[in-house]
């Protein structure tokens, strides 16, 4: 399903004229599995919104590793912190599917910004957010093994995608390696804390999907 630009949670309840006016000053772009998006280093002009599909952020240490910041999904936006700052962009960006994005003109959110509460409003809390996330990583890493950071994504991903109750089903999940550098981790481990939610009935994996059996169980971090 293809996110429209009055689906985004930045432009909700504008007029209509008013998004006709955005919407004609966007691209759209539709970018193949593995391909790039954005480049680290890149200057930050435009702010981007993914209408479909899934975006990775990612950055690579001095040795080669990969390590992925966030999976972007359907109607949230990025590259508006370079937008904002006018500093380069932070963070590479591959289509981790085959995925569709609109490209806004950085001037015109920064104009948005500034004549349009609501738009300014929404973008704050959108900044808001990333603290909050950025927060909340850092103590998941600090505190928590990797089966407790394991199931703090998952709850995270159902969330995103429905309401957290008995027999939800994830779709359209990352792999294991990406999963593994997300909750900073390896693929081996992540397959193991895998295993051993399946054994315990917390959850029924299989290829890029996995049920979620119970909810509750799941929440439980420090259940061995």
């Amino acid at each position: 399903m293809l996110i429209q630009l009055c689906d985004l949670d930045w432009f909700q309840g504008l007029p209509a004229p008013e998004l006709d006016r955005i919407q004609a000053a966007c691209l759209r772009r539709s970018f193949e599995q593995g391909q790039r998006i954005i480049e680290r280093g890149e200057p930050g002009q435009t702010v981007l919104f993914v209408l479909s599909g899934h975006v990775l952020a990612v950055q690579w240490t001095e040795g080669g590793r990969e390590i992925v910041y966030k999976d972007i999904g359907p109607g949230a936006p990025f590259g508006e912190l370079s937008v904002i700052s006018g500093a380069p962009r932070s963070l590479s960006l591959y289509a981790r599917t085959d995925c569709t994005v609109l490209e806004m003109p950085g001037p015109l959110l920064l104009e948005l910004i500034d004549t349009r509460p609501e738009v300014r409003q929404a973008v704050m809390r959108g900044l808001v957010r990333c603290v909050y996330d950025l927060t909340e990583r850092v103590q998941e890493l600090t505190v928590l093994g990797v089966e407790d950071r394991l199931r703090a994504y998952l709850l995270r991903t159902a969330l995103e995608q429905g309401e957290l109750k008995p027999g939800l089903t994830l779709g359209n999940l990352p792999t294991h390696a990406v999963i593994a550098n997300i909750v900073g981790a390896n693929r081996e481990a992540i397959s193991r804390s895998l295993a051993a939610l399946n054994r315990r009935g917390v959850i029924q994996s299989g290829r890029r999907f996995l049920r979620i059996l119970k909810p509750d169980a799941l929440m439980r971090l420090d259940e061995g």
